[in-house]
């Protein structure tokens, strides 16, 4: 149902490169927090802190606000009352249990047909949608 894209590989890649192309130097602290968040999905500040110790946490946090602001990473609020963070590489959404904290993807997104189009006077940048529920384990 969902996965888990490990590695830098392209998402790294174009990350930095569109970091430059923005205007933005590419420090060794903004790369090691780029390196960070193409490592895994939903990390905490904690979490990002800890793959790359050399780092002040306000230079992470400073470098995530960049990110975030130029639309390369998202923000997430996941229900655990901690922000979490990934790279902005794909459109997906968040199935999360209630009952343990786990957290699957999808990207069969149900509101893109039912987004105001062109004959609104609404324009759409971007949506985020969480499922809240129990996953099978906590089910059964």
């Amino acid at each position: 149902m969902f996965s888990i894209r490990g590695g830098f590989g392209l998402s790294f890649r174009t990350t930095v490169g569109k970091i430059r192309g923005l205007g933005y130097r590419a420090t060794p602290q903004r790369l090691a927090v780029i390196e960070a968040l193409a490592s895994g999905r939903h990390q905490s500040v904690d979490e990002i802190q800890a793959r790359c110790p050399g780092v002040g946490i306000v230079t992470i946090y400073r470098t995530l606000d960049l990110l975030c602001g130029s639309g390369l990473a998202r923000r997430l609020d996941l229900g655990d009352g901690k922000p979490r963070y990934e790279l902005a590489e794909d459109h997906h959404h968040h199935l999360i249990c209630q009952s343990c904290g786990a957290i699957s993807e999808f990207e069969d997104c149900p509101l893109e047909e039912r987004l105001p189009r062109e004959a609104s006077d609404f324009e759409v940048s971007f949506h985020r949608l969480e499922v809240y529920g129990l996953c099978g384990g906590c089910r059964g």
